[in-house]
């Protein structure tokens, strides 16, 4: 078995196990526009093999599980704020952006696992109130 194997067979019986839903960015916009590019060198080529490898692994292995799986729309997911406003937000620093407003600082890719996240529970009917706490959107208020 492959590492991409591996790992997405993991990420499915774990996400089973935690009865988990799988969310994910969809990329294919951002592989096609790098298989246009007309003189790609080794690493280019690499990214996108791994990639859309890994990709289908877990899908497939998602499927397999019976593991509930979310695609979710990547534009800003790493620039956008993850509170309920979603302002965009200030470089600080290498990888790191900011929210002056309310000093929320992180990473761009926690940042960006975050923005994923809500999306995904939102495309569930489910989201977080201001507290973190998991609530139906048909719920009471």
């Amino acid at each position: 078995m492959d590492k991409a194997r591996r790992t997405a067979h993991k990420i499915a019986v774990l996400a089973k196990s935690l009865k988990y839903a799988i969310a994910r960015e969809d990329l294919t916009g951002l592989i096609e526009s790098l298989r246009k590019i007309k003189n790609k060198d080794h690493r280019t080529k690499l990214i996108i093999m791994g990639y859309s490898r890994l990709v289908k692994w877990i899908d497939w292995q998602a499927m397999k599980h019976g593991v509930p799986i979310d695609i979710v729309d990547p534009r800003d997911t790493s620039s956008e704020g993850p509170n309920r406003d979603s302002k965009r937000l200030e470089e600080s620093g290498s990888r790191r952006l900011r929210r002056p407003r309310c000093s929320f600082e992180a990473d761009r890719d926690v940042i960006g696992k975050l923005n994923i996240r809500k999306r995904a529970l939102k495309m569930l009917g489910i989201k977080l109130s201001s507290k973190g706490a998991l609530t139906l959107l048909t719920a009471p208020r």
